[in-house]
C-alpha cells in the first residue's frame, strides 16, 4: 500500500511539452530512432549531426509562432472583463457572474498593463488616442443609449438617419419598453428636466417606430 502511494505521488501527467525544470527538452523517441540508427539507412554527418539539422531548426522555428506572448496576456484580461459583465442572450437579464466592480477592476489592469508594456505590444492594442468624455456620465444617458439602439434596430443608423438593413421591430419594441421601465422606476432620481428629456425621447422612438411599421406594412 505503502508502495503505491509513493509511486501515485511520483506521477506527473504529460502534456508532450518540456517541463519548466528541464533545461533541454528530450528529443520525441522518433527523432532519436532518426539520428542514432544507421540501419535505417541514413548516414551522419561528421559532427554527428542529421543530413537533415535545418529540418530540426525549421520546426523550432514554426513552433516558436506558438510562443506565449504579452498580447495575450491581454486577451485574457480583457476575457475577465466580459466574464463580469456578461448576460444571458435567452433572458436578457446579467448572468450570475455580472458584477460591474470586478470588471471595473481588470479594465484598470488592462490599461496599466498597456502603460507598462507600451513598447512592446502592436500599436493596434494601445490607447494611442483616447476617448474625450464632454461630461461625466449620468443616469440620462442611458435611455438616450436604449433610444438610439432601439433606431439601429430599425435598420436605420441613428448618426446619419439612413436606413441599413431591414427593421427588427421586436428588437426595438423591447429596448423602447425598457426606456419606458427606466422611467418609471428610476423617476425619483431623476430631475424635472431630465425626465421631461427621456419623456420626449420615448415618444420620438415610439412615433418613428409606428410610422415605419406603417410603411412597412403598406408596401
Amino acid at each position: 500500500m505503502a508502495d503505491r502511494d509513493e509511486k501515485e505521488s511520483e506521477f506527473i501527467i504529460s502534456d508532450r511539452r518540456p517541463r519548466y525544470d528541464v533545461d533541454e527538452p528530450e528529443l520525441p523517441a522518433s527523432s532519436a530512432e532518426r539520428s542514432e540508427g544507421p540501419e535505417d539507412g541514413k548516414q551522419k554527418t561528421g559532427n554527428g549531426a542529421s543530413p537533415l539539422g535545418d529540418t530540426t531548426n525549421r520546426e523550432e522555428k514554426t513552433a516558436s509562432s506558438d510562443e506565449t506572448g504579452l498580447d495575450q496576456i491581454l486577451a485574457i484580461l480583457s476575457g475577465m472583463v466580459l466574464n463580469h459583465l456578461a448576460f444571458d442572450p435567452d433572458t436578457r437579464r446579467p448572468a450570475p457572474s455580472f458584477n460591474v466592480r470586478e470588471a471595473r477592476f481588470f479594465l484598470g489592469l488592462m490599461e496599466a498593463f498597456q502603460e507598462a508594456f507600451r513598447d512592446k505590444l502592436p500599436v493596434s492594442l494601445l490607447d494611442n488616442q483616447p476617448v474625450e468624455v464632454d461630461e461625466a456620465p449620468r443616469l440620462g444617458h442611458i435611455p438616450a443609449i436604449l433610444g438610439g439602439m432601439a433606431i439601429s434596430a430599425l435598420g436605420v443608423d441613428p448618426r446619419t438617419g439612413r436606413t441599413e438593413r431591414p427593421p427588427d421591430f421586436e428588437s426595438s419594441k423591447f429596448l423602447i419598453d425598457l426606456m419606458d421601465t427606466f422611467l418609471r422606476e428610476g423617476e425619483p432620481a431623476l430631475g424635472p428636466e431630465e425626465k421631461e428629456y427621456i419623456k420626449d425621447m420615448i415618444y420620438q422612438a415610439k412615433m418613428y417606430f409606428v410610422s415605419l411599421k406603417d410603411r412597412k406594412s403598406q408596401g
